[in-house]
């Protein structure tokens, strides 16, 4: 399958945009996995800690191996330990320390639930063919994702750089995703475990209907505050705080309970499954899905005309509102 272009190709600078995806698995180690990128795109492997490896100046950039759980990755157990005095590195334990083997109980514990992770770095949108080499590998490793077991809500991850960065721009990006999102869902054929995980929580309908209100015109500011009033956590299918830090950090550092958030000028966006162990799925048709909201955000007068008609619908809907919102978006679009 063919990875499609985005109707802007460019950013506001003139440069390619880039895009850059998040890999979760099981069944293929990390020692294995930076071994992989390293075969694919060459570079330099760093060992950081047994949880976390680099692969650095490859030909695409520097990717990240890692167990996706920052209780491990970032050794945040080692605080309880702490607390009594007692450092478990400094405590052997026949070859090994205390260290090796809580982390090792603690890894056989939650390595079902919490998967591996490759963040690949971000590379001009009409090159995304090298990641699914990466894709392909994976499964041939016999890697697994989100249907290989029950609890496996493990998802694929694509950091899409925005093409500007005014507000308008991204409130018309969010309204194309929040118009196109129950189709979103059943198009890529969203995987329950992860409907009902936390990791992407629908937005409120209350915030929803603020969207997509056409008066609806915060400054950027106001847009900031608002978002996070109604989202206060990472866990939606497109998360902006990335987008939002690097635009406005200062603002961003006010706000509690965020964890780690890290900067950068593109949309989060969280809804794929990781199927990296059907034969069928590639990474082309997800992206192929997001494109969508990239060909209606890049009409504005569609993108209105759609929000009014969908604060109609949903206000005289009683029931089965998704489904016949999803039936209007695959008979097409609407001339204006």
């Amino acid at each position: 399958m063919v990875f499609k272009h985005p109707p802007i190709l460019h950013n506001e600078k003139g440069a390619l945009r880039t895009v850059g995806f998040e890999l979760e698995y099981t069944n293929v180690s990390i020692e294995d996995s930076a071994q992989l990128v390293q075969e694919l795109y060459g570079g330099i492997i760093q060992k950081e800690n047994r949880f976390r490896q680099k692969v650095t100046d490859t030909r695409l950039g520097d990717f990240t191996i890692e167990f996706d759980l920052t209780l491990l990755t970032e050794k945040r157990y080692k605080k309880v330990f702490e607390t009594f005095n007692l450092r478990l590195e400094d405590v052997k334990i026949g070859n090994g320390t205390l260290e090796d083997e809580v982390e090792e109980t603690l890894r056989n514990l939650v390595g079902k639930v919490f998967p591996n992770e490759i963040a690949c770095p971000p590379i001009p949108c009409t090159e995304l063919a090298e990641i699914e080499k990466l894709r392909e590998a994976l499964y041939q490793l016999h890697a697994e994702g989100t249907q290989s077991f029950l609890t496996n809500a493990f998802g694929t991850h694509i950091n899409v750089e925005v093409p500007r960065q005014d507000v308008g721009t991204l409130l018309t990006y969010l309204r194309a995703f929040l118009l196109l999102y129950p189709w979103l869902l059943e198009e890529g054929r969203t995987d329950l475990a992860r409907q009902i995980s936390p990791f992407i929580a629908p937005y409120p309908i209350e915030y929803v209907t603020l969207v997509l209100n056409p008066g609806y015109a915060p400054d950027l500011d106001g847009f900031i505050i608002d978002y996070h009033t109604y989202n206060p956590d990472r866990n939606r299918p497109l998360d902006l705080y990335p987008l939002l830090a690097y635009l406005r950090e200062d603002l961003l550092m006010q706000f509690t309970r965020l964890g780690k958030v890290k900067a950068r000028s593109a949309f989060h966006y969280r809804l794929p499954n990781s199927s990296i162990a059907q034969p069928d799925w590639t990474l082309a048709q997800e992206w192929n899905i997001w494109v969508r909201v990239e060909e209606l955000a890049s009409d504005p007068g569609m993108v209105e005309h759609l929000s009014k008609e969908y604060c109609y619908l949903k206000a005289n809907t009683l029931l089965g509102f998704e489904t016949k919102w999803i039936k209007r978006i695959r008979n097409g679009y609407p001339k204006i």
